[in-house]
């Protein structure tokens, strides 16, 4: 397929739809990397930038589908990314990304783009990501969550749901040094191997 004819469809991706573009491109008979994958994979991706990172870079978005695309193994992206629920829905349980949210046509148009020719990672071997921020949040809210349940106080949808969180930033990064390494940050976000 010439890139003329690759930067219309990606382009029309809009217009079709990204599971009617990637069926178009998927049956070209050069576009072998891209029939690696399915339509599923492709929500599903754009599904965890929509719910983790929805107004990254497309840098950030890069590193987090890398990160699913290492730990895949023989699983099919949208397995590995549904924790093999085959459901979506918040991080937590079989689930290591949150996919609560549907992708907006820029997400869309950006998880076509990188399955049709997937940009090189900065981050080689991460496996996970983070982002200390939120971590910190999450685990104050389970923290004030706990108390309150300890006392015998109704607990919010929001503090049943942060209720596993059981670690800060801090010591998270601790248990991840004991099998892994940062290897980098970028906007805001921690990568692990």
């Amino acid at each position: 397929m010439s890139k003329a004819a690759a930067v219309a469809i990606v382009g029309g991706a809009s217009l079709l739809g990204v599971g009617t573009m990637l069926a178009v491109l998927a049956s070209s008979r050069s576009s072998r990397r891209l029939s690696l994958f399915a339509l599923d994979d492709a929500e599903a991706l754009g599904r965890m930038l929509a719910s983790e990172n929805p107004r990254g870079s497309e840098a950030l978005w890069v590193e987090q589908i890398y990160t699913q695309i290492r730990t895949a193994g023989s699983r099919s992206l949208a397995a590995t990314v549904t924790g093999g629920t085959g459901s979506f829905g918040p991080q937590g349980g079989p689930r290591p990304v949150a996919t609560t949210e549907p992708a907006t046509k820029k997400i869309h148009d950006f998880v076509a783009r990188f399955l049709a020719a997937p940009p090189p990672s900065r981050f080689v071997g991460a496996v996970r990501f983070f982002e200390p921020e939120q971590q910190d949040r999450a685990f104050a809210i389970a923290e004030t969550a706990r108390r309150k349940r300890a006392q015998g106080l109704p607990l919010t949808a929001q503090e049943l749901r942060l209720l596993p969180y059981r670690s800060d930033a801090a010591d998270l990064r601790r248990r991840w040094a004991k099998s892994g390494r940062h290897v980098g940050t970028l906007d805001g976000v921690e990568f692990w191997t």
